[in-house]
């Protein structure tokens, strides 16, 4: 597994957007219903995922699965909450694929390789470290109802599109408190959008 690279944002509206950057940012379909049940919206070249909270830091970490290997198995880690697979695809493997929030002060692209078509692995848990815990930052967001998660973008490439699948529903030892939460149902049918884009009403 190699990874490619990592940031950290402001996910404003709880929602990390990733998406084939030969899109249009403001054409993408913002407005569509968030499907918070399912924990993401989107269609197979943008899609929206949704943060376990009202969460103030999202640290993000993109990987990709061997080239070498046509059909590599899909492996979670062990320590997060949640796991979506979704079908991922670009328009051409020059086009490069894109990670922003609705604010766009972050945004990244970066490029995989010459594949077009991936199963798109999305995991997420609470920021759980001991630098994190011992901070006053963890104390005032513990009292706001705020949380701060980690999140792995994992791509695997595919040759023909995967079907959308909740591989790990949320698992707490403890009902959650912080704001803005929503379980989701891995029994209901997962939805794609029909198009990647909206038409403007200008």
């Amino acid at each position: 597994m190699n990874q490619i690279v990592s940031l950290e944002l402001y996910p404003d509206n709880s929602v990390l957007y990733v998406y084939d950057s030969a899109l249009n940012f403001s054409n993408l379909n913002h407005a569509a219903e968030h499907i918070l049940t399912q924990g993401f919206s989107g269609h197979p070249r943008s899609y929206k995922f949704f943060t376990l909270g009202e969460c103030l830091k999202l640290r993000v970490e993109v990987r990709c699965s061997n080239f070498n290997c046509s059909q590599p198995e899909i492996v979670l880690r062990r320590d997060t909450l949640r796991a979506i697979v979704v079908p991922f695809s670009i328009s051409n493997s020059q086009s490069g694929i894109a990670i922003s929030h609705m604010l766009r002060m972050v945004e990244l692209r970066f490029w995989l390789g010459i594949s077009t078509e991936y199963a798109l692995v999305f995991e997420i848990k609470l920021r759980d470290d001991a630098a994190y815990f011992d901070s006053s930052e963890h104390q005032q967001d513990t009292e706001g109802g705020f949380t701060q998660e980690c999140c792995y973008l994992t791509f695997y490439p595919r040759k023909d599109p995967v079907q959308p699948e909740i591989l790990r529903t949320d698992t707490w030892d403890a009902p959650p408190t912080f704001n803005r939460y929503t379980p989701i149902e891995s029994t209901a049918p997962l939805r794609l959008d029909e198009q990647p884009t909206q038409s403007l009403p200008w």
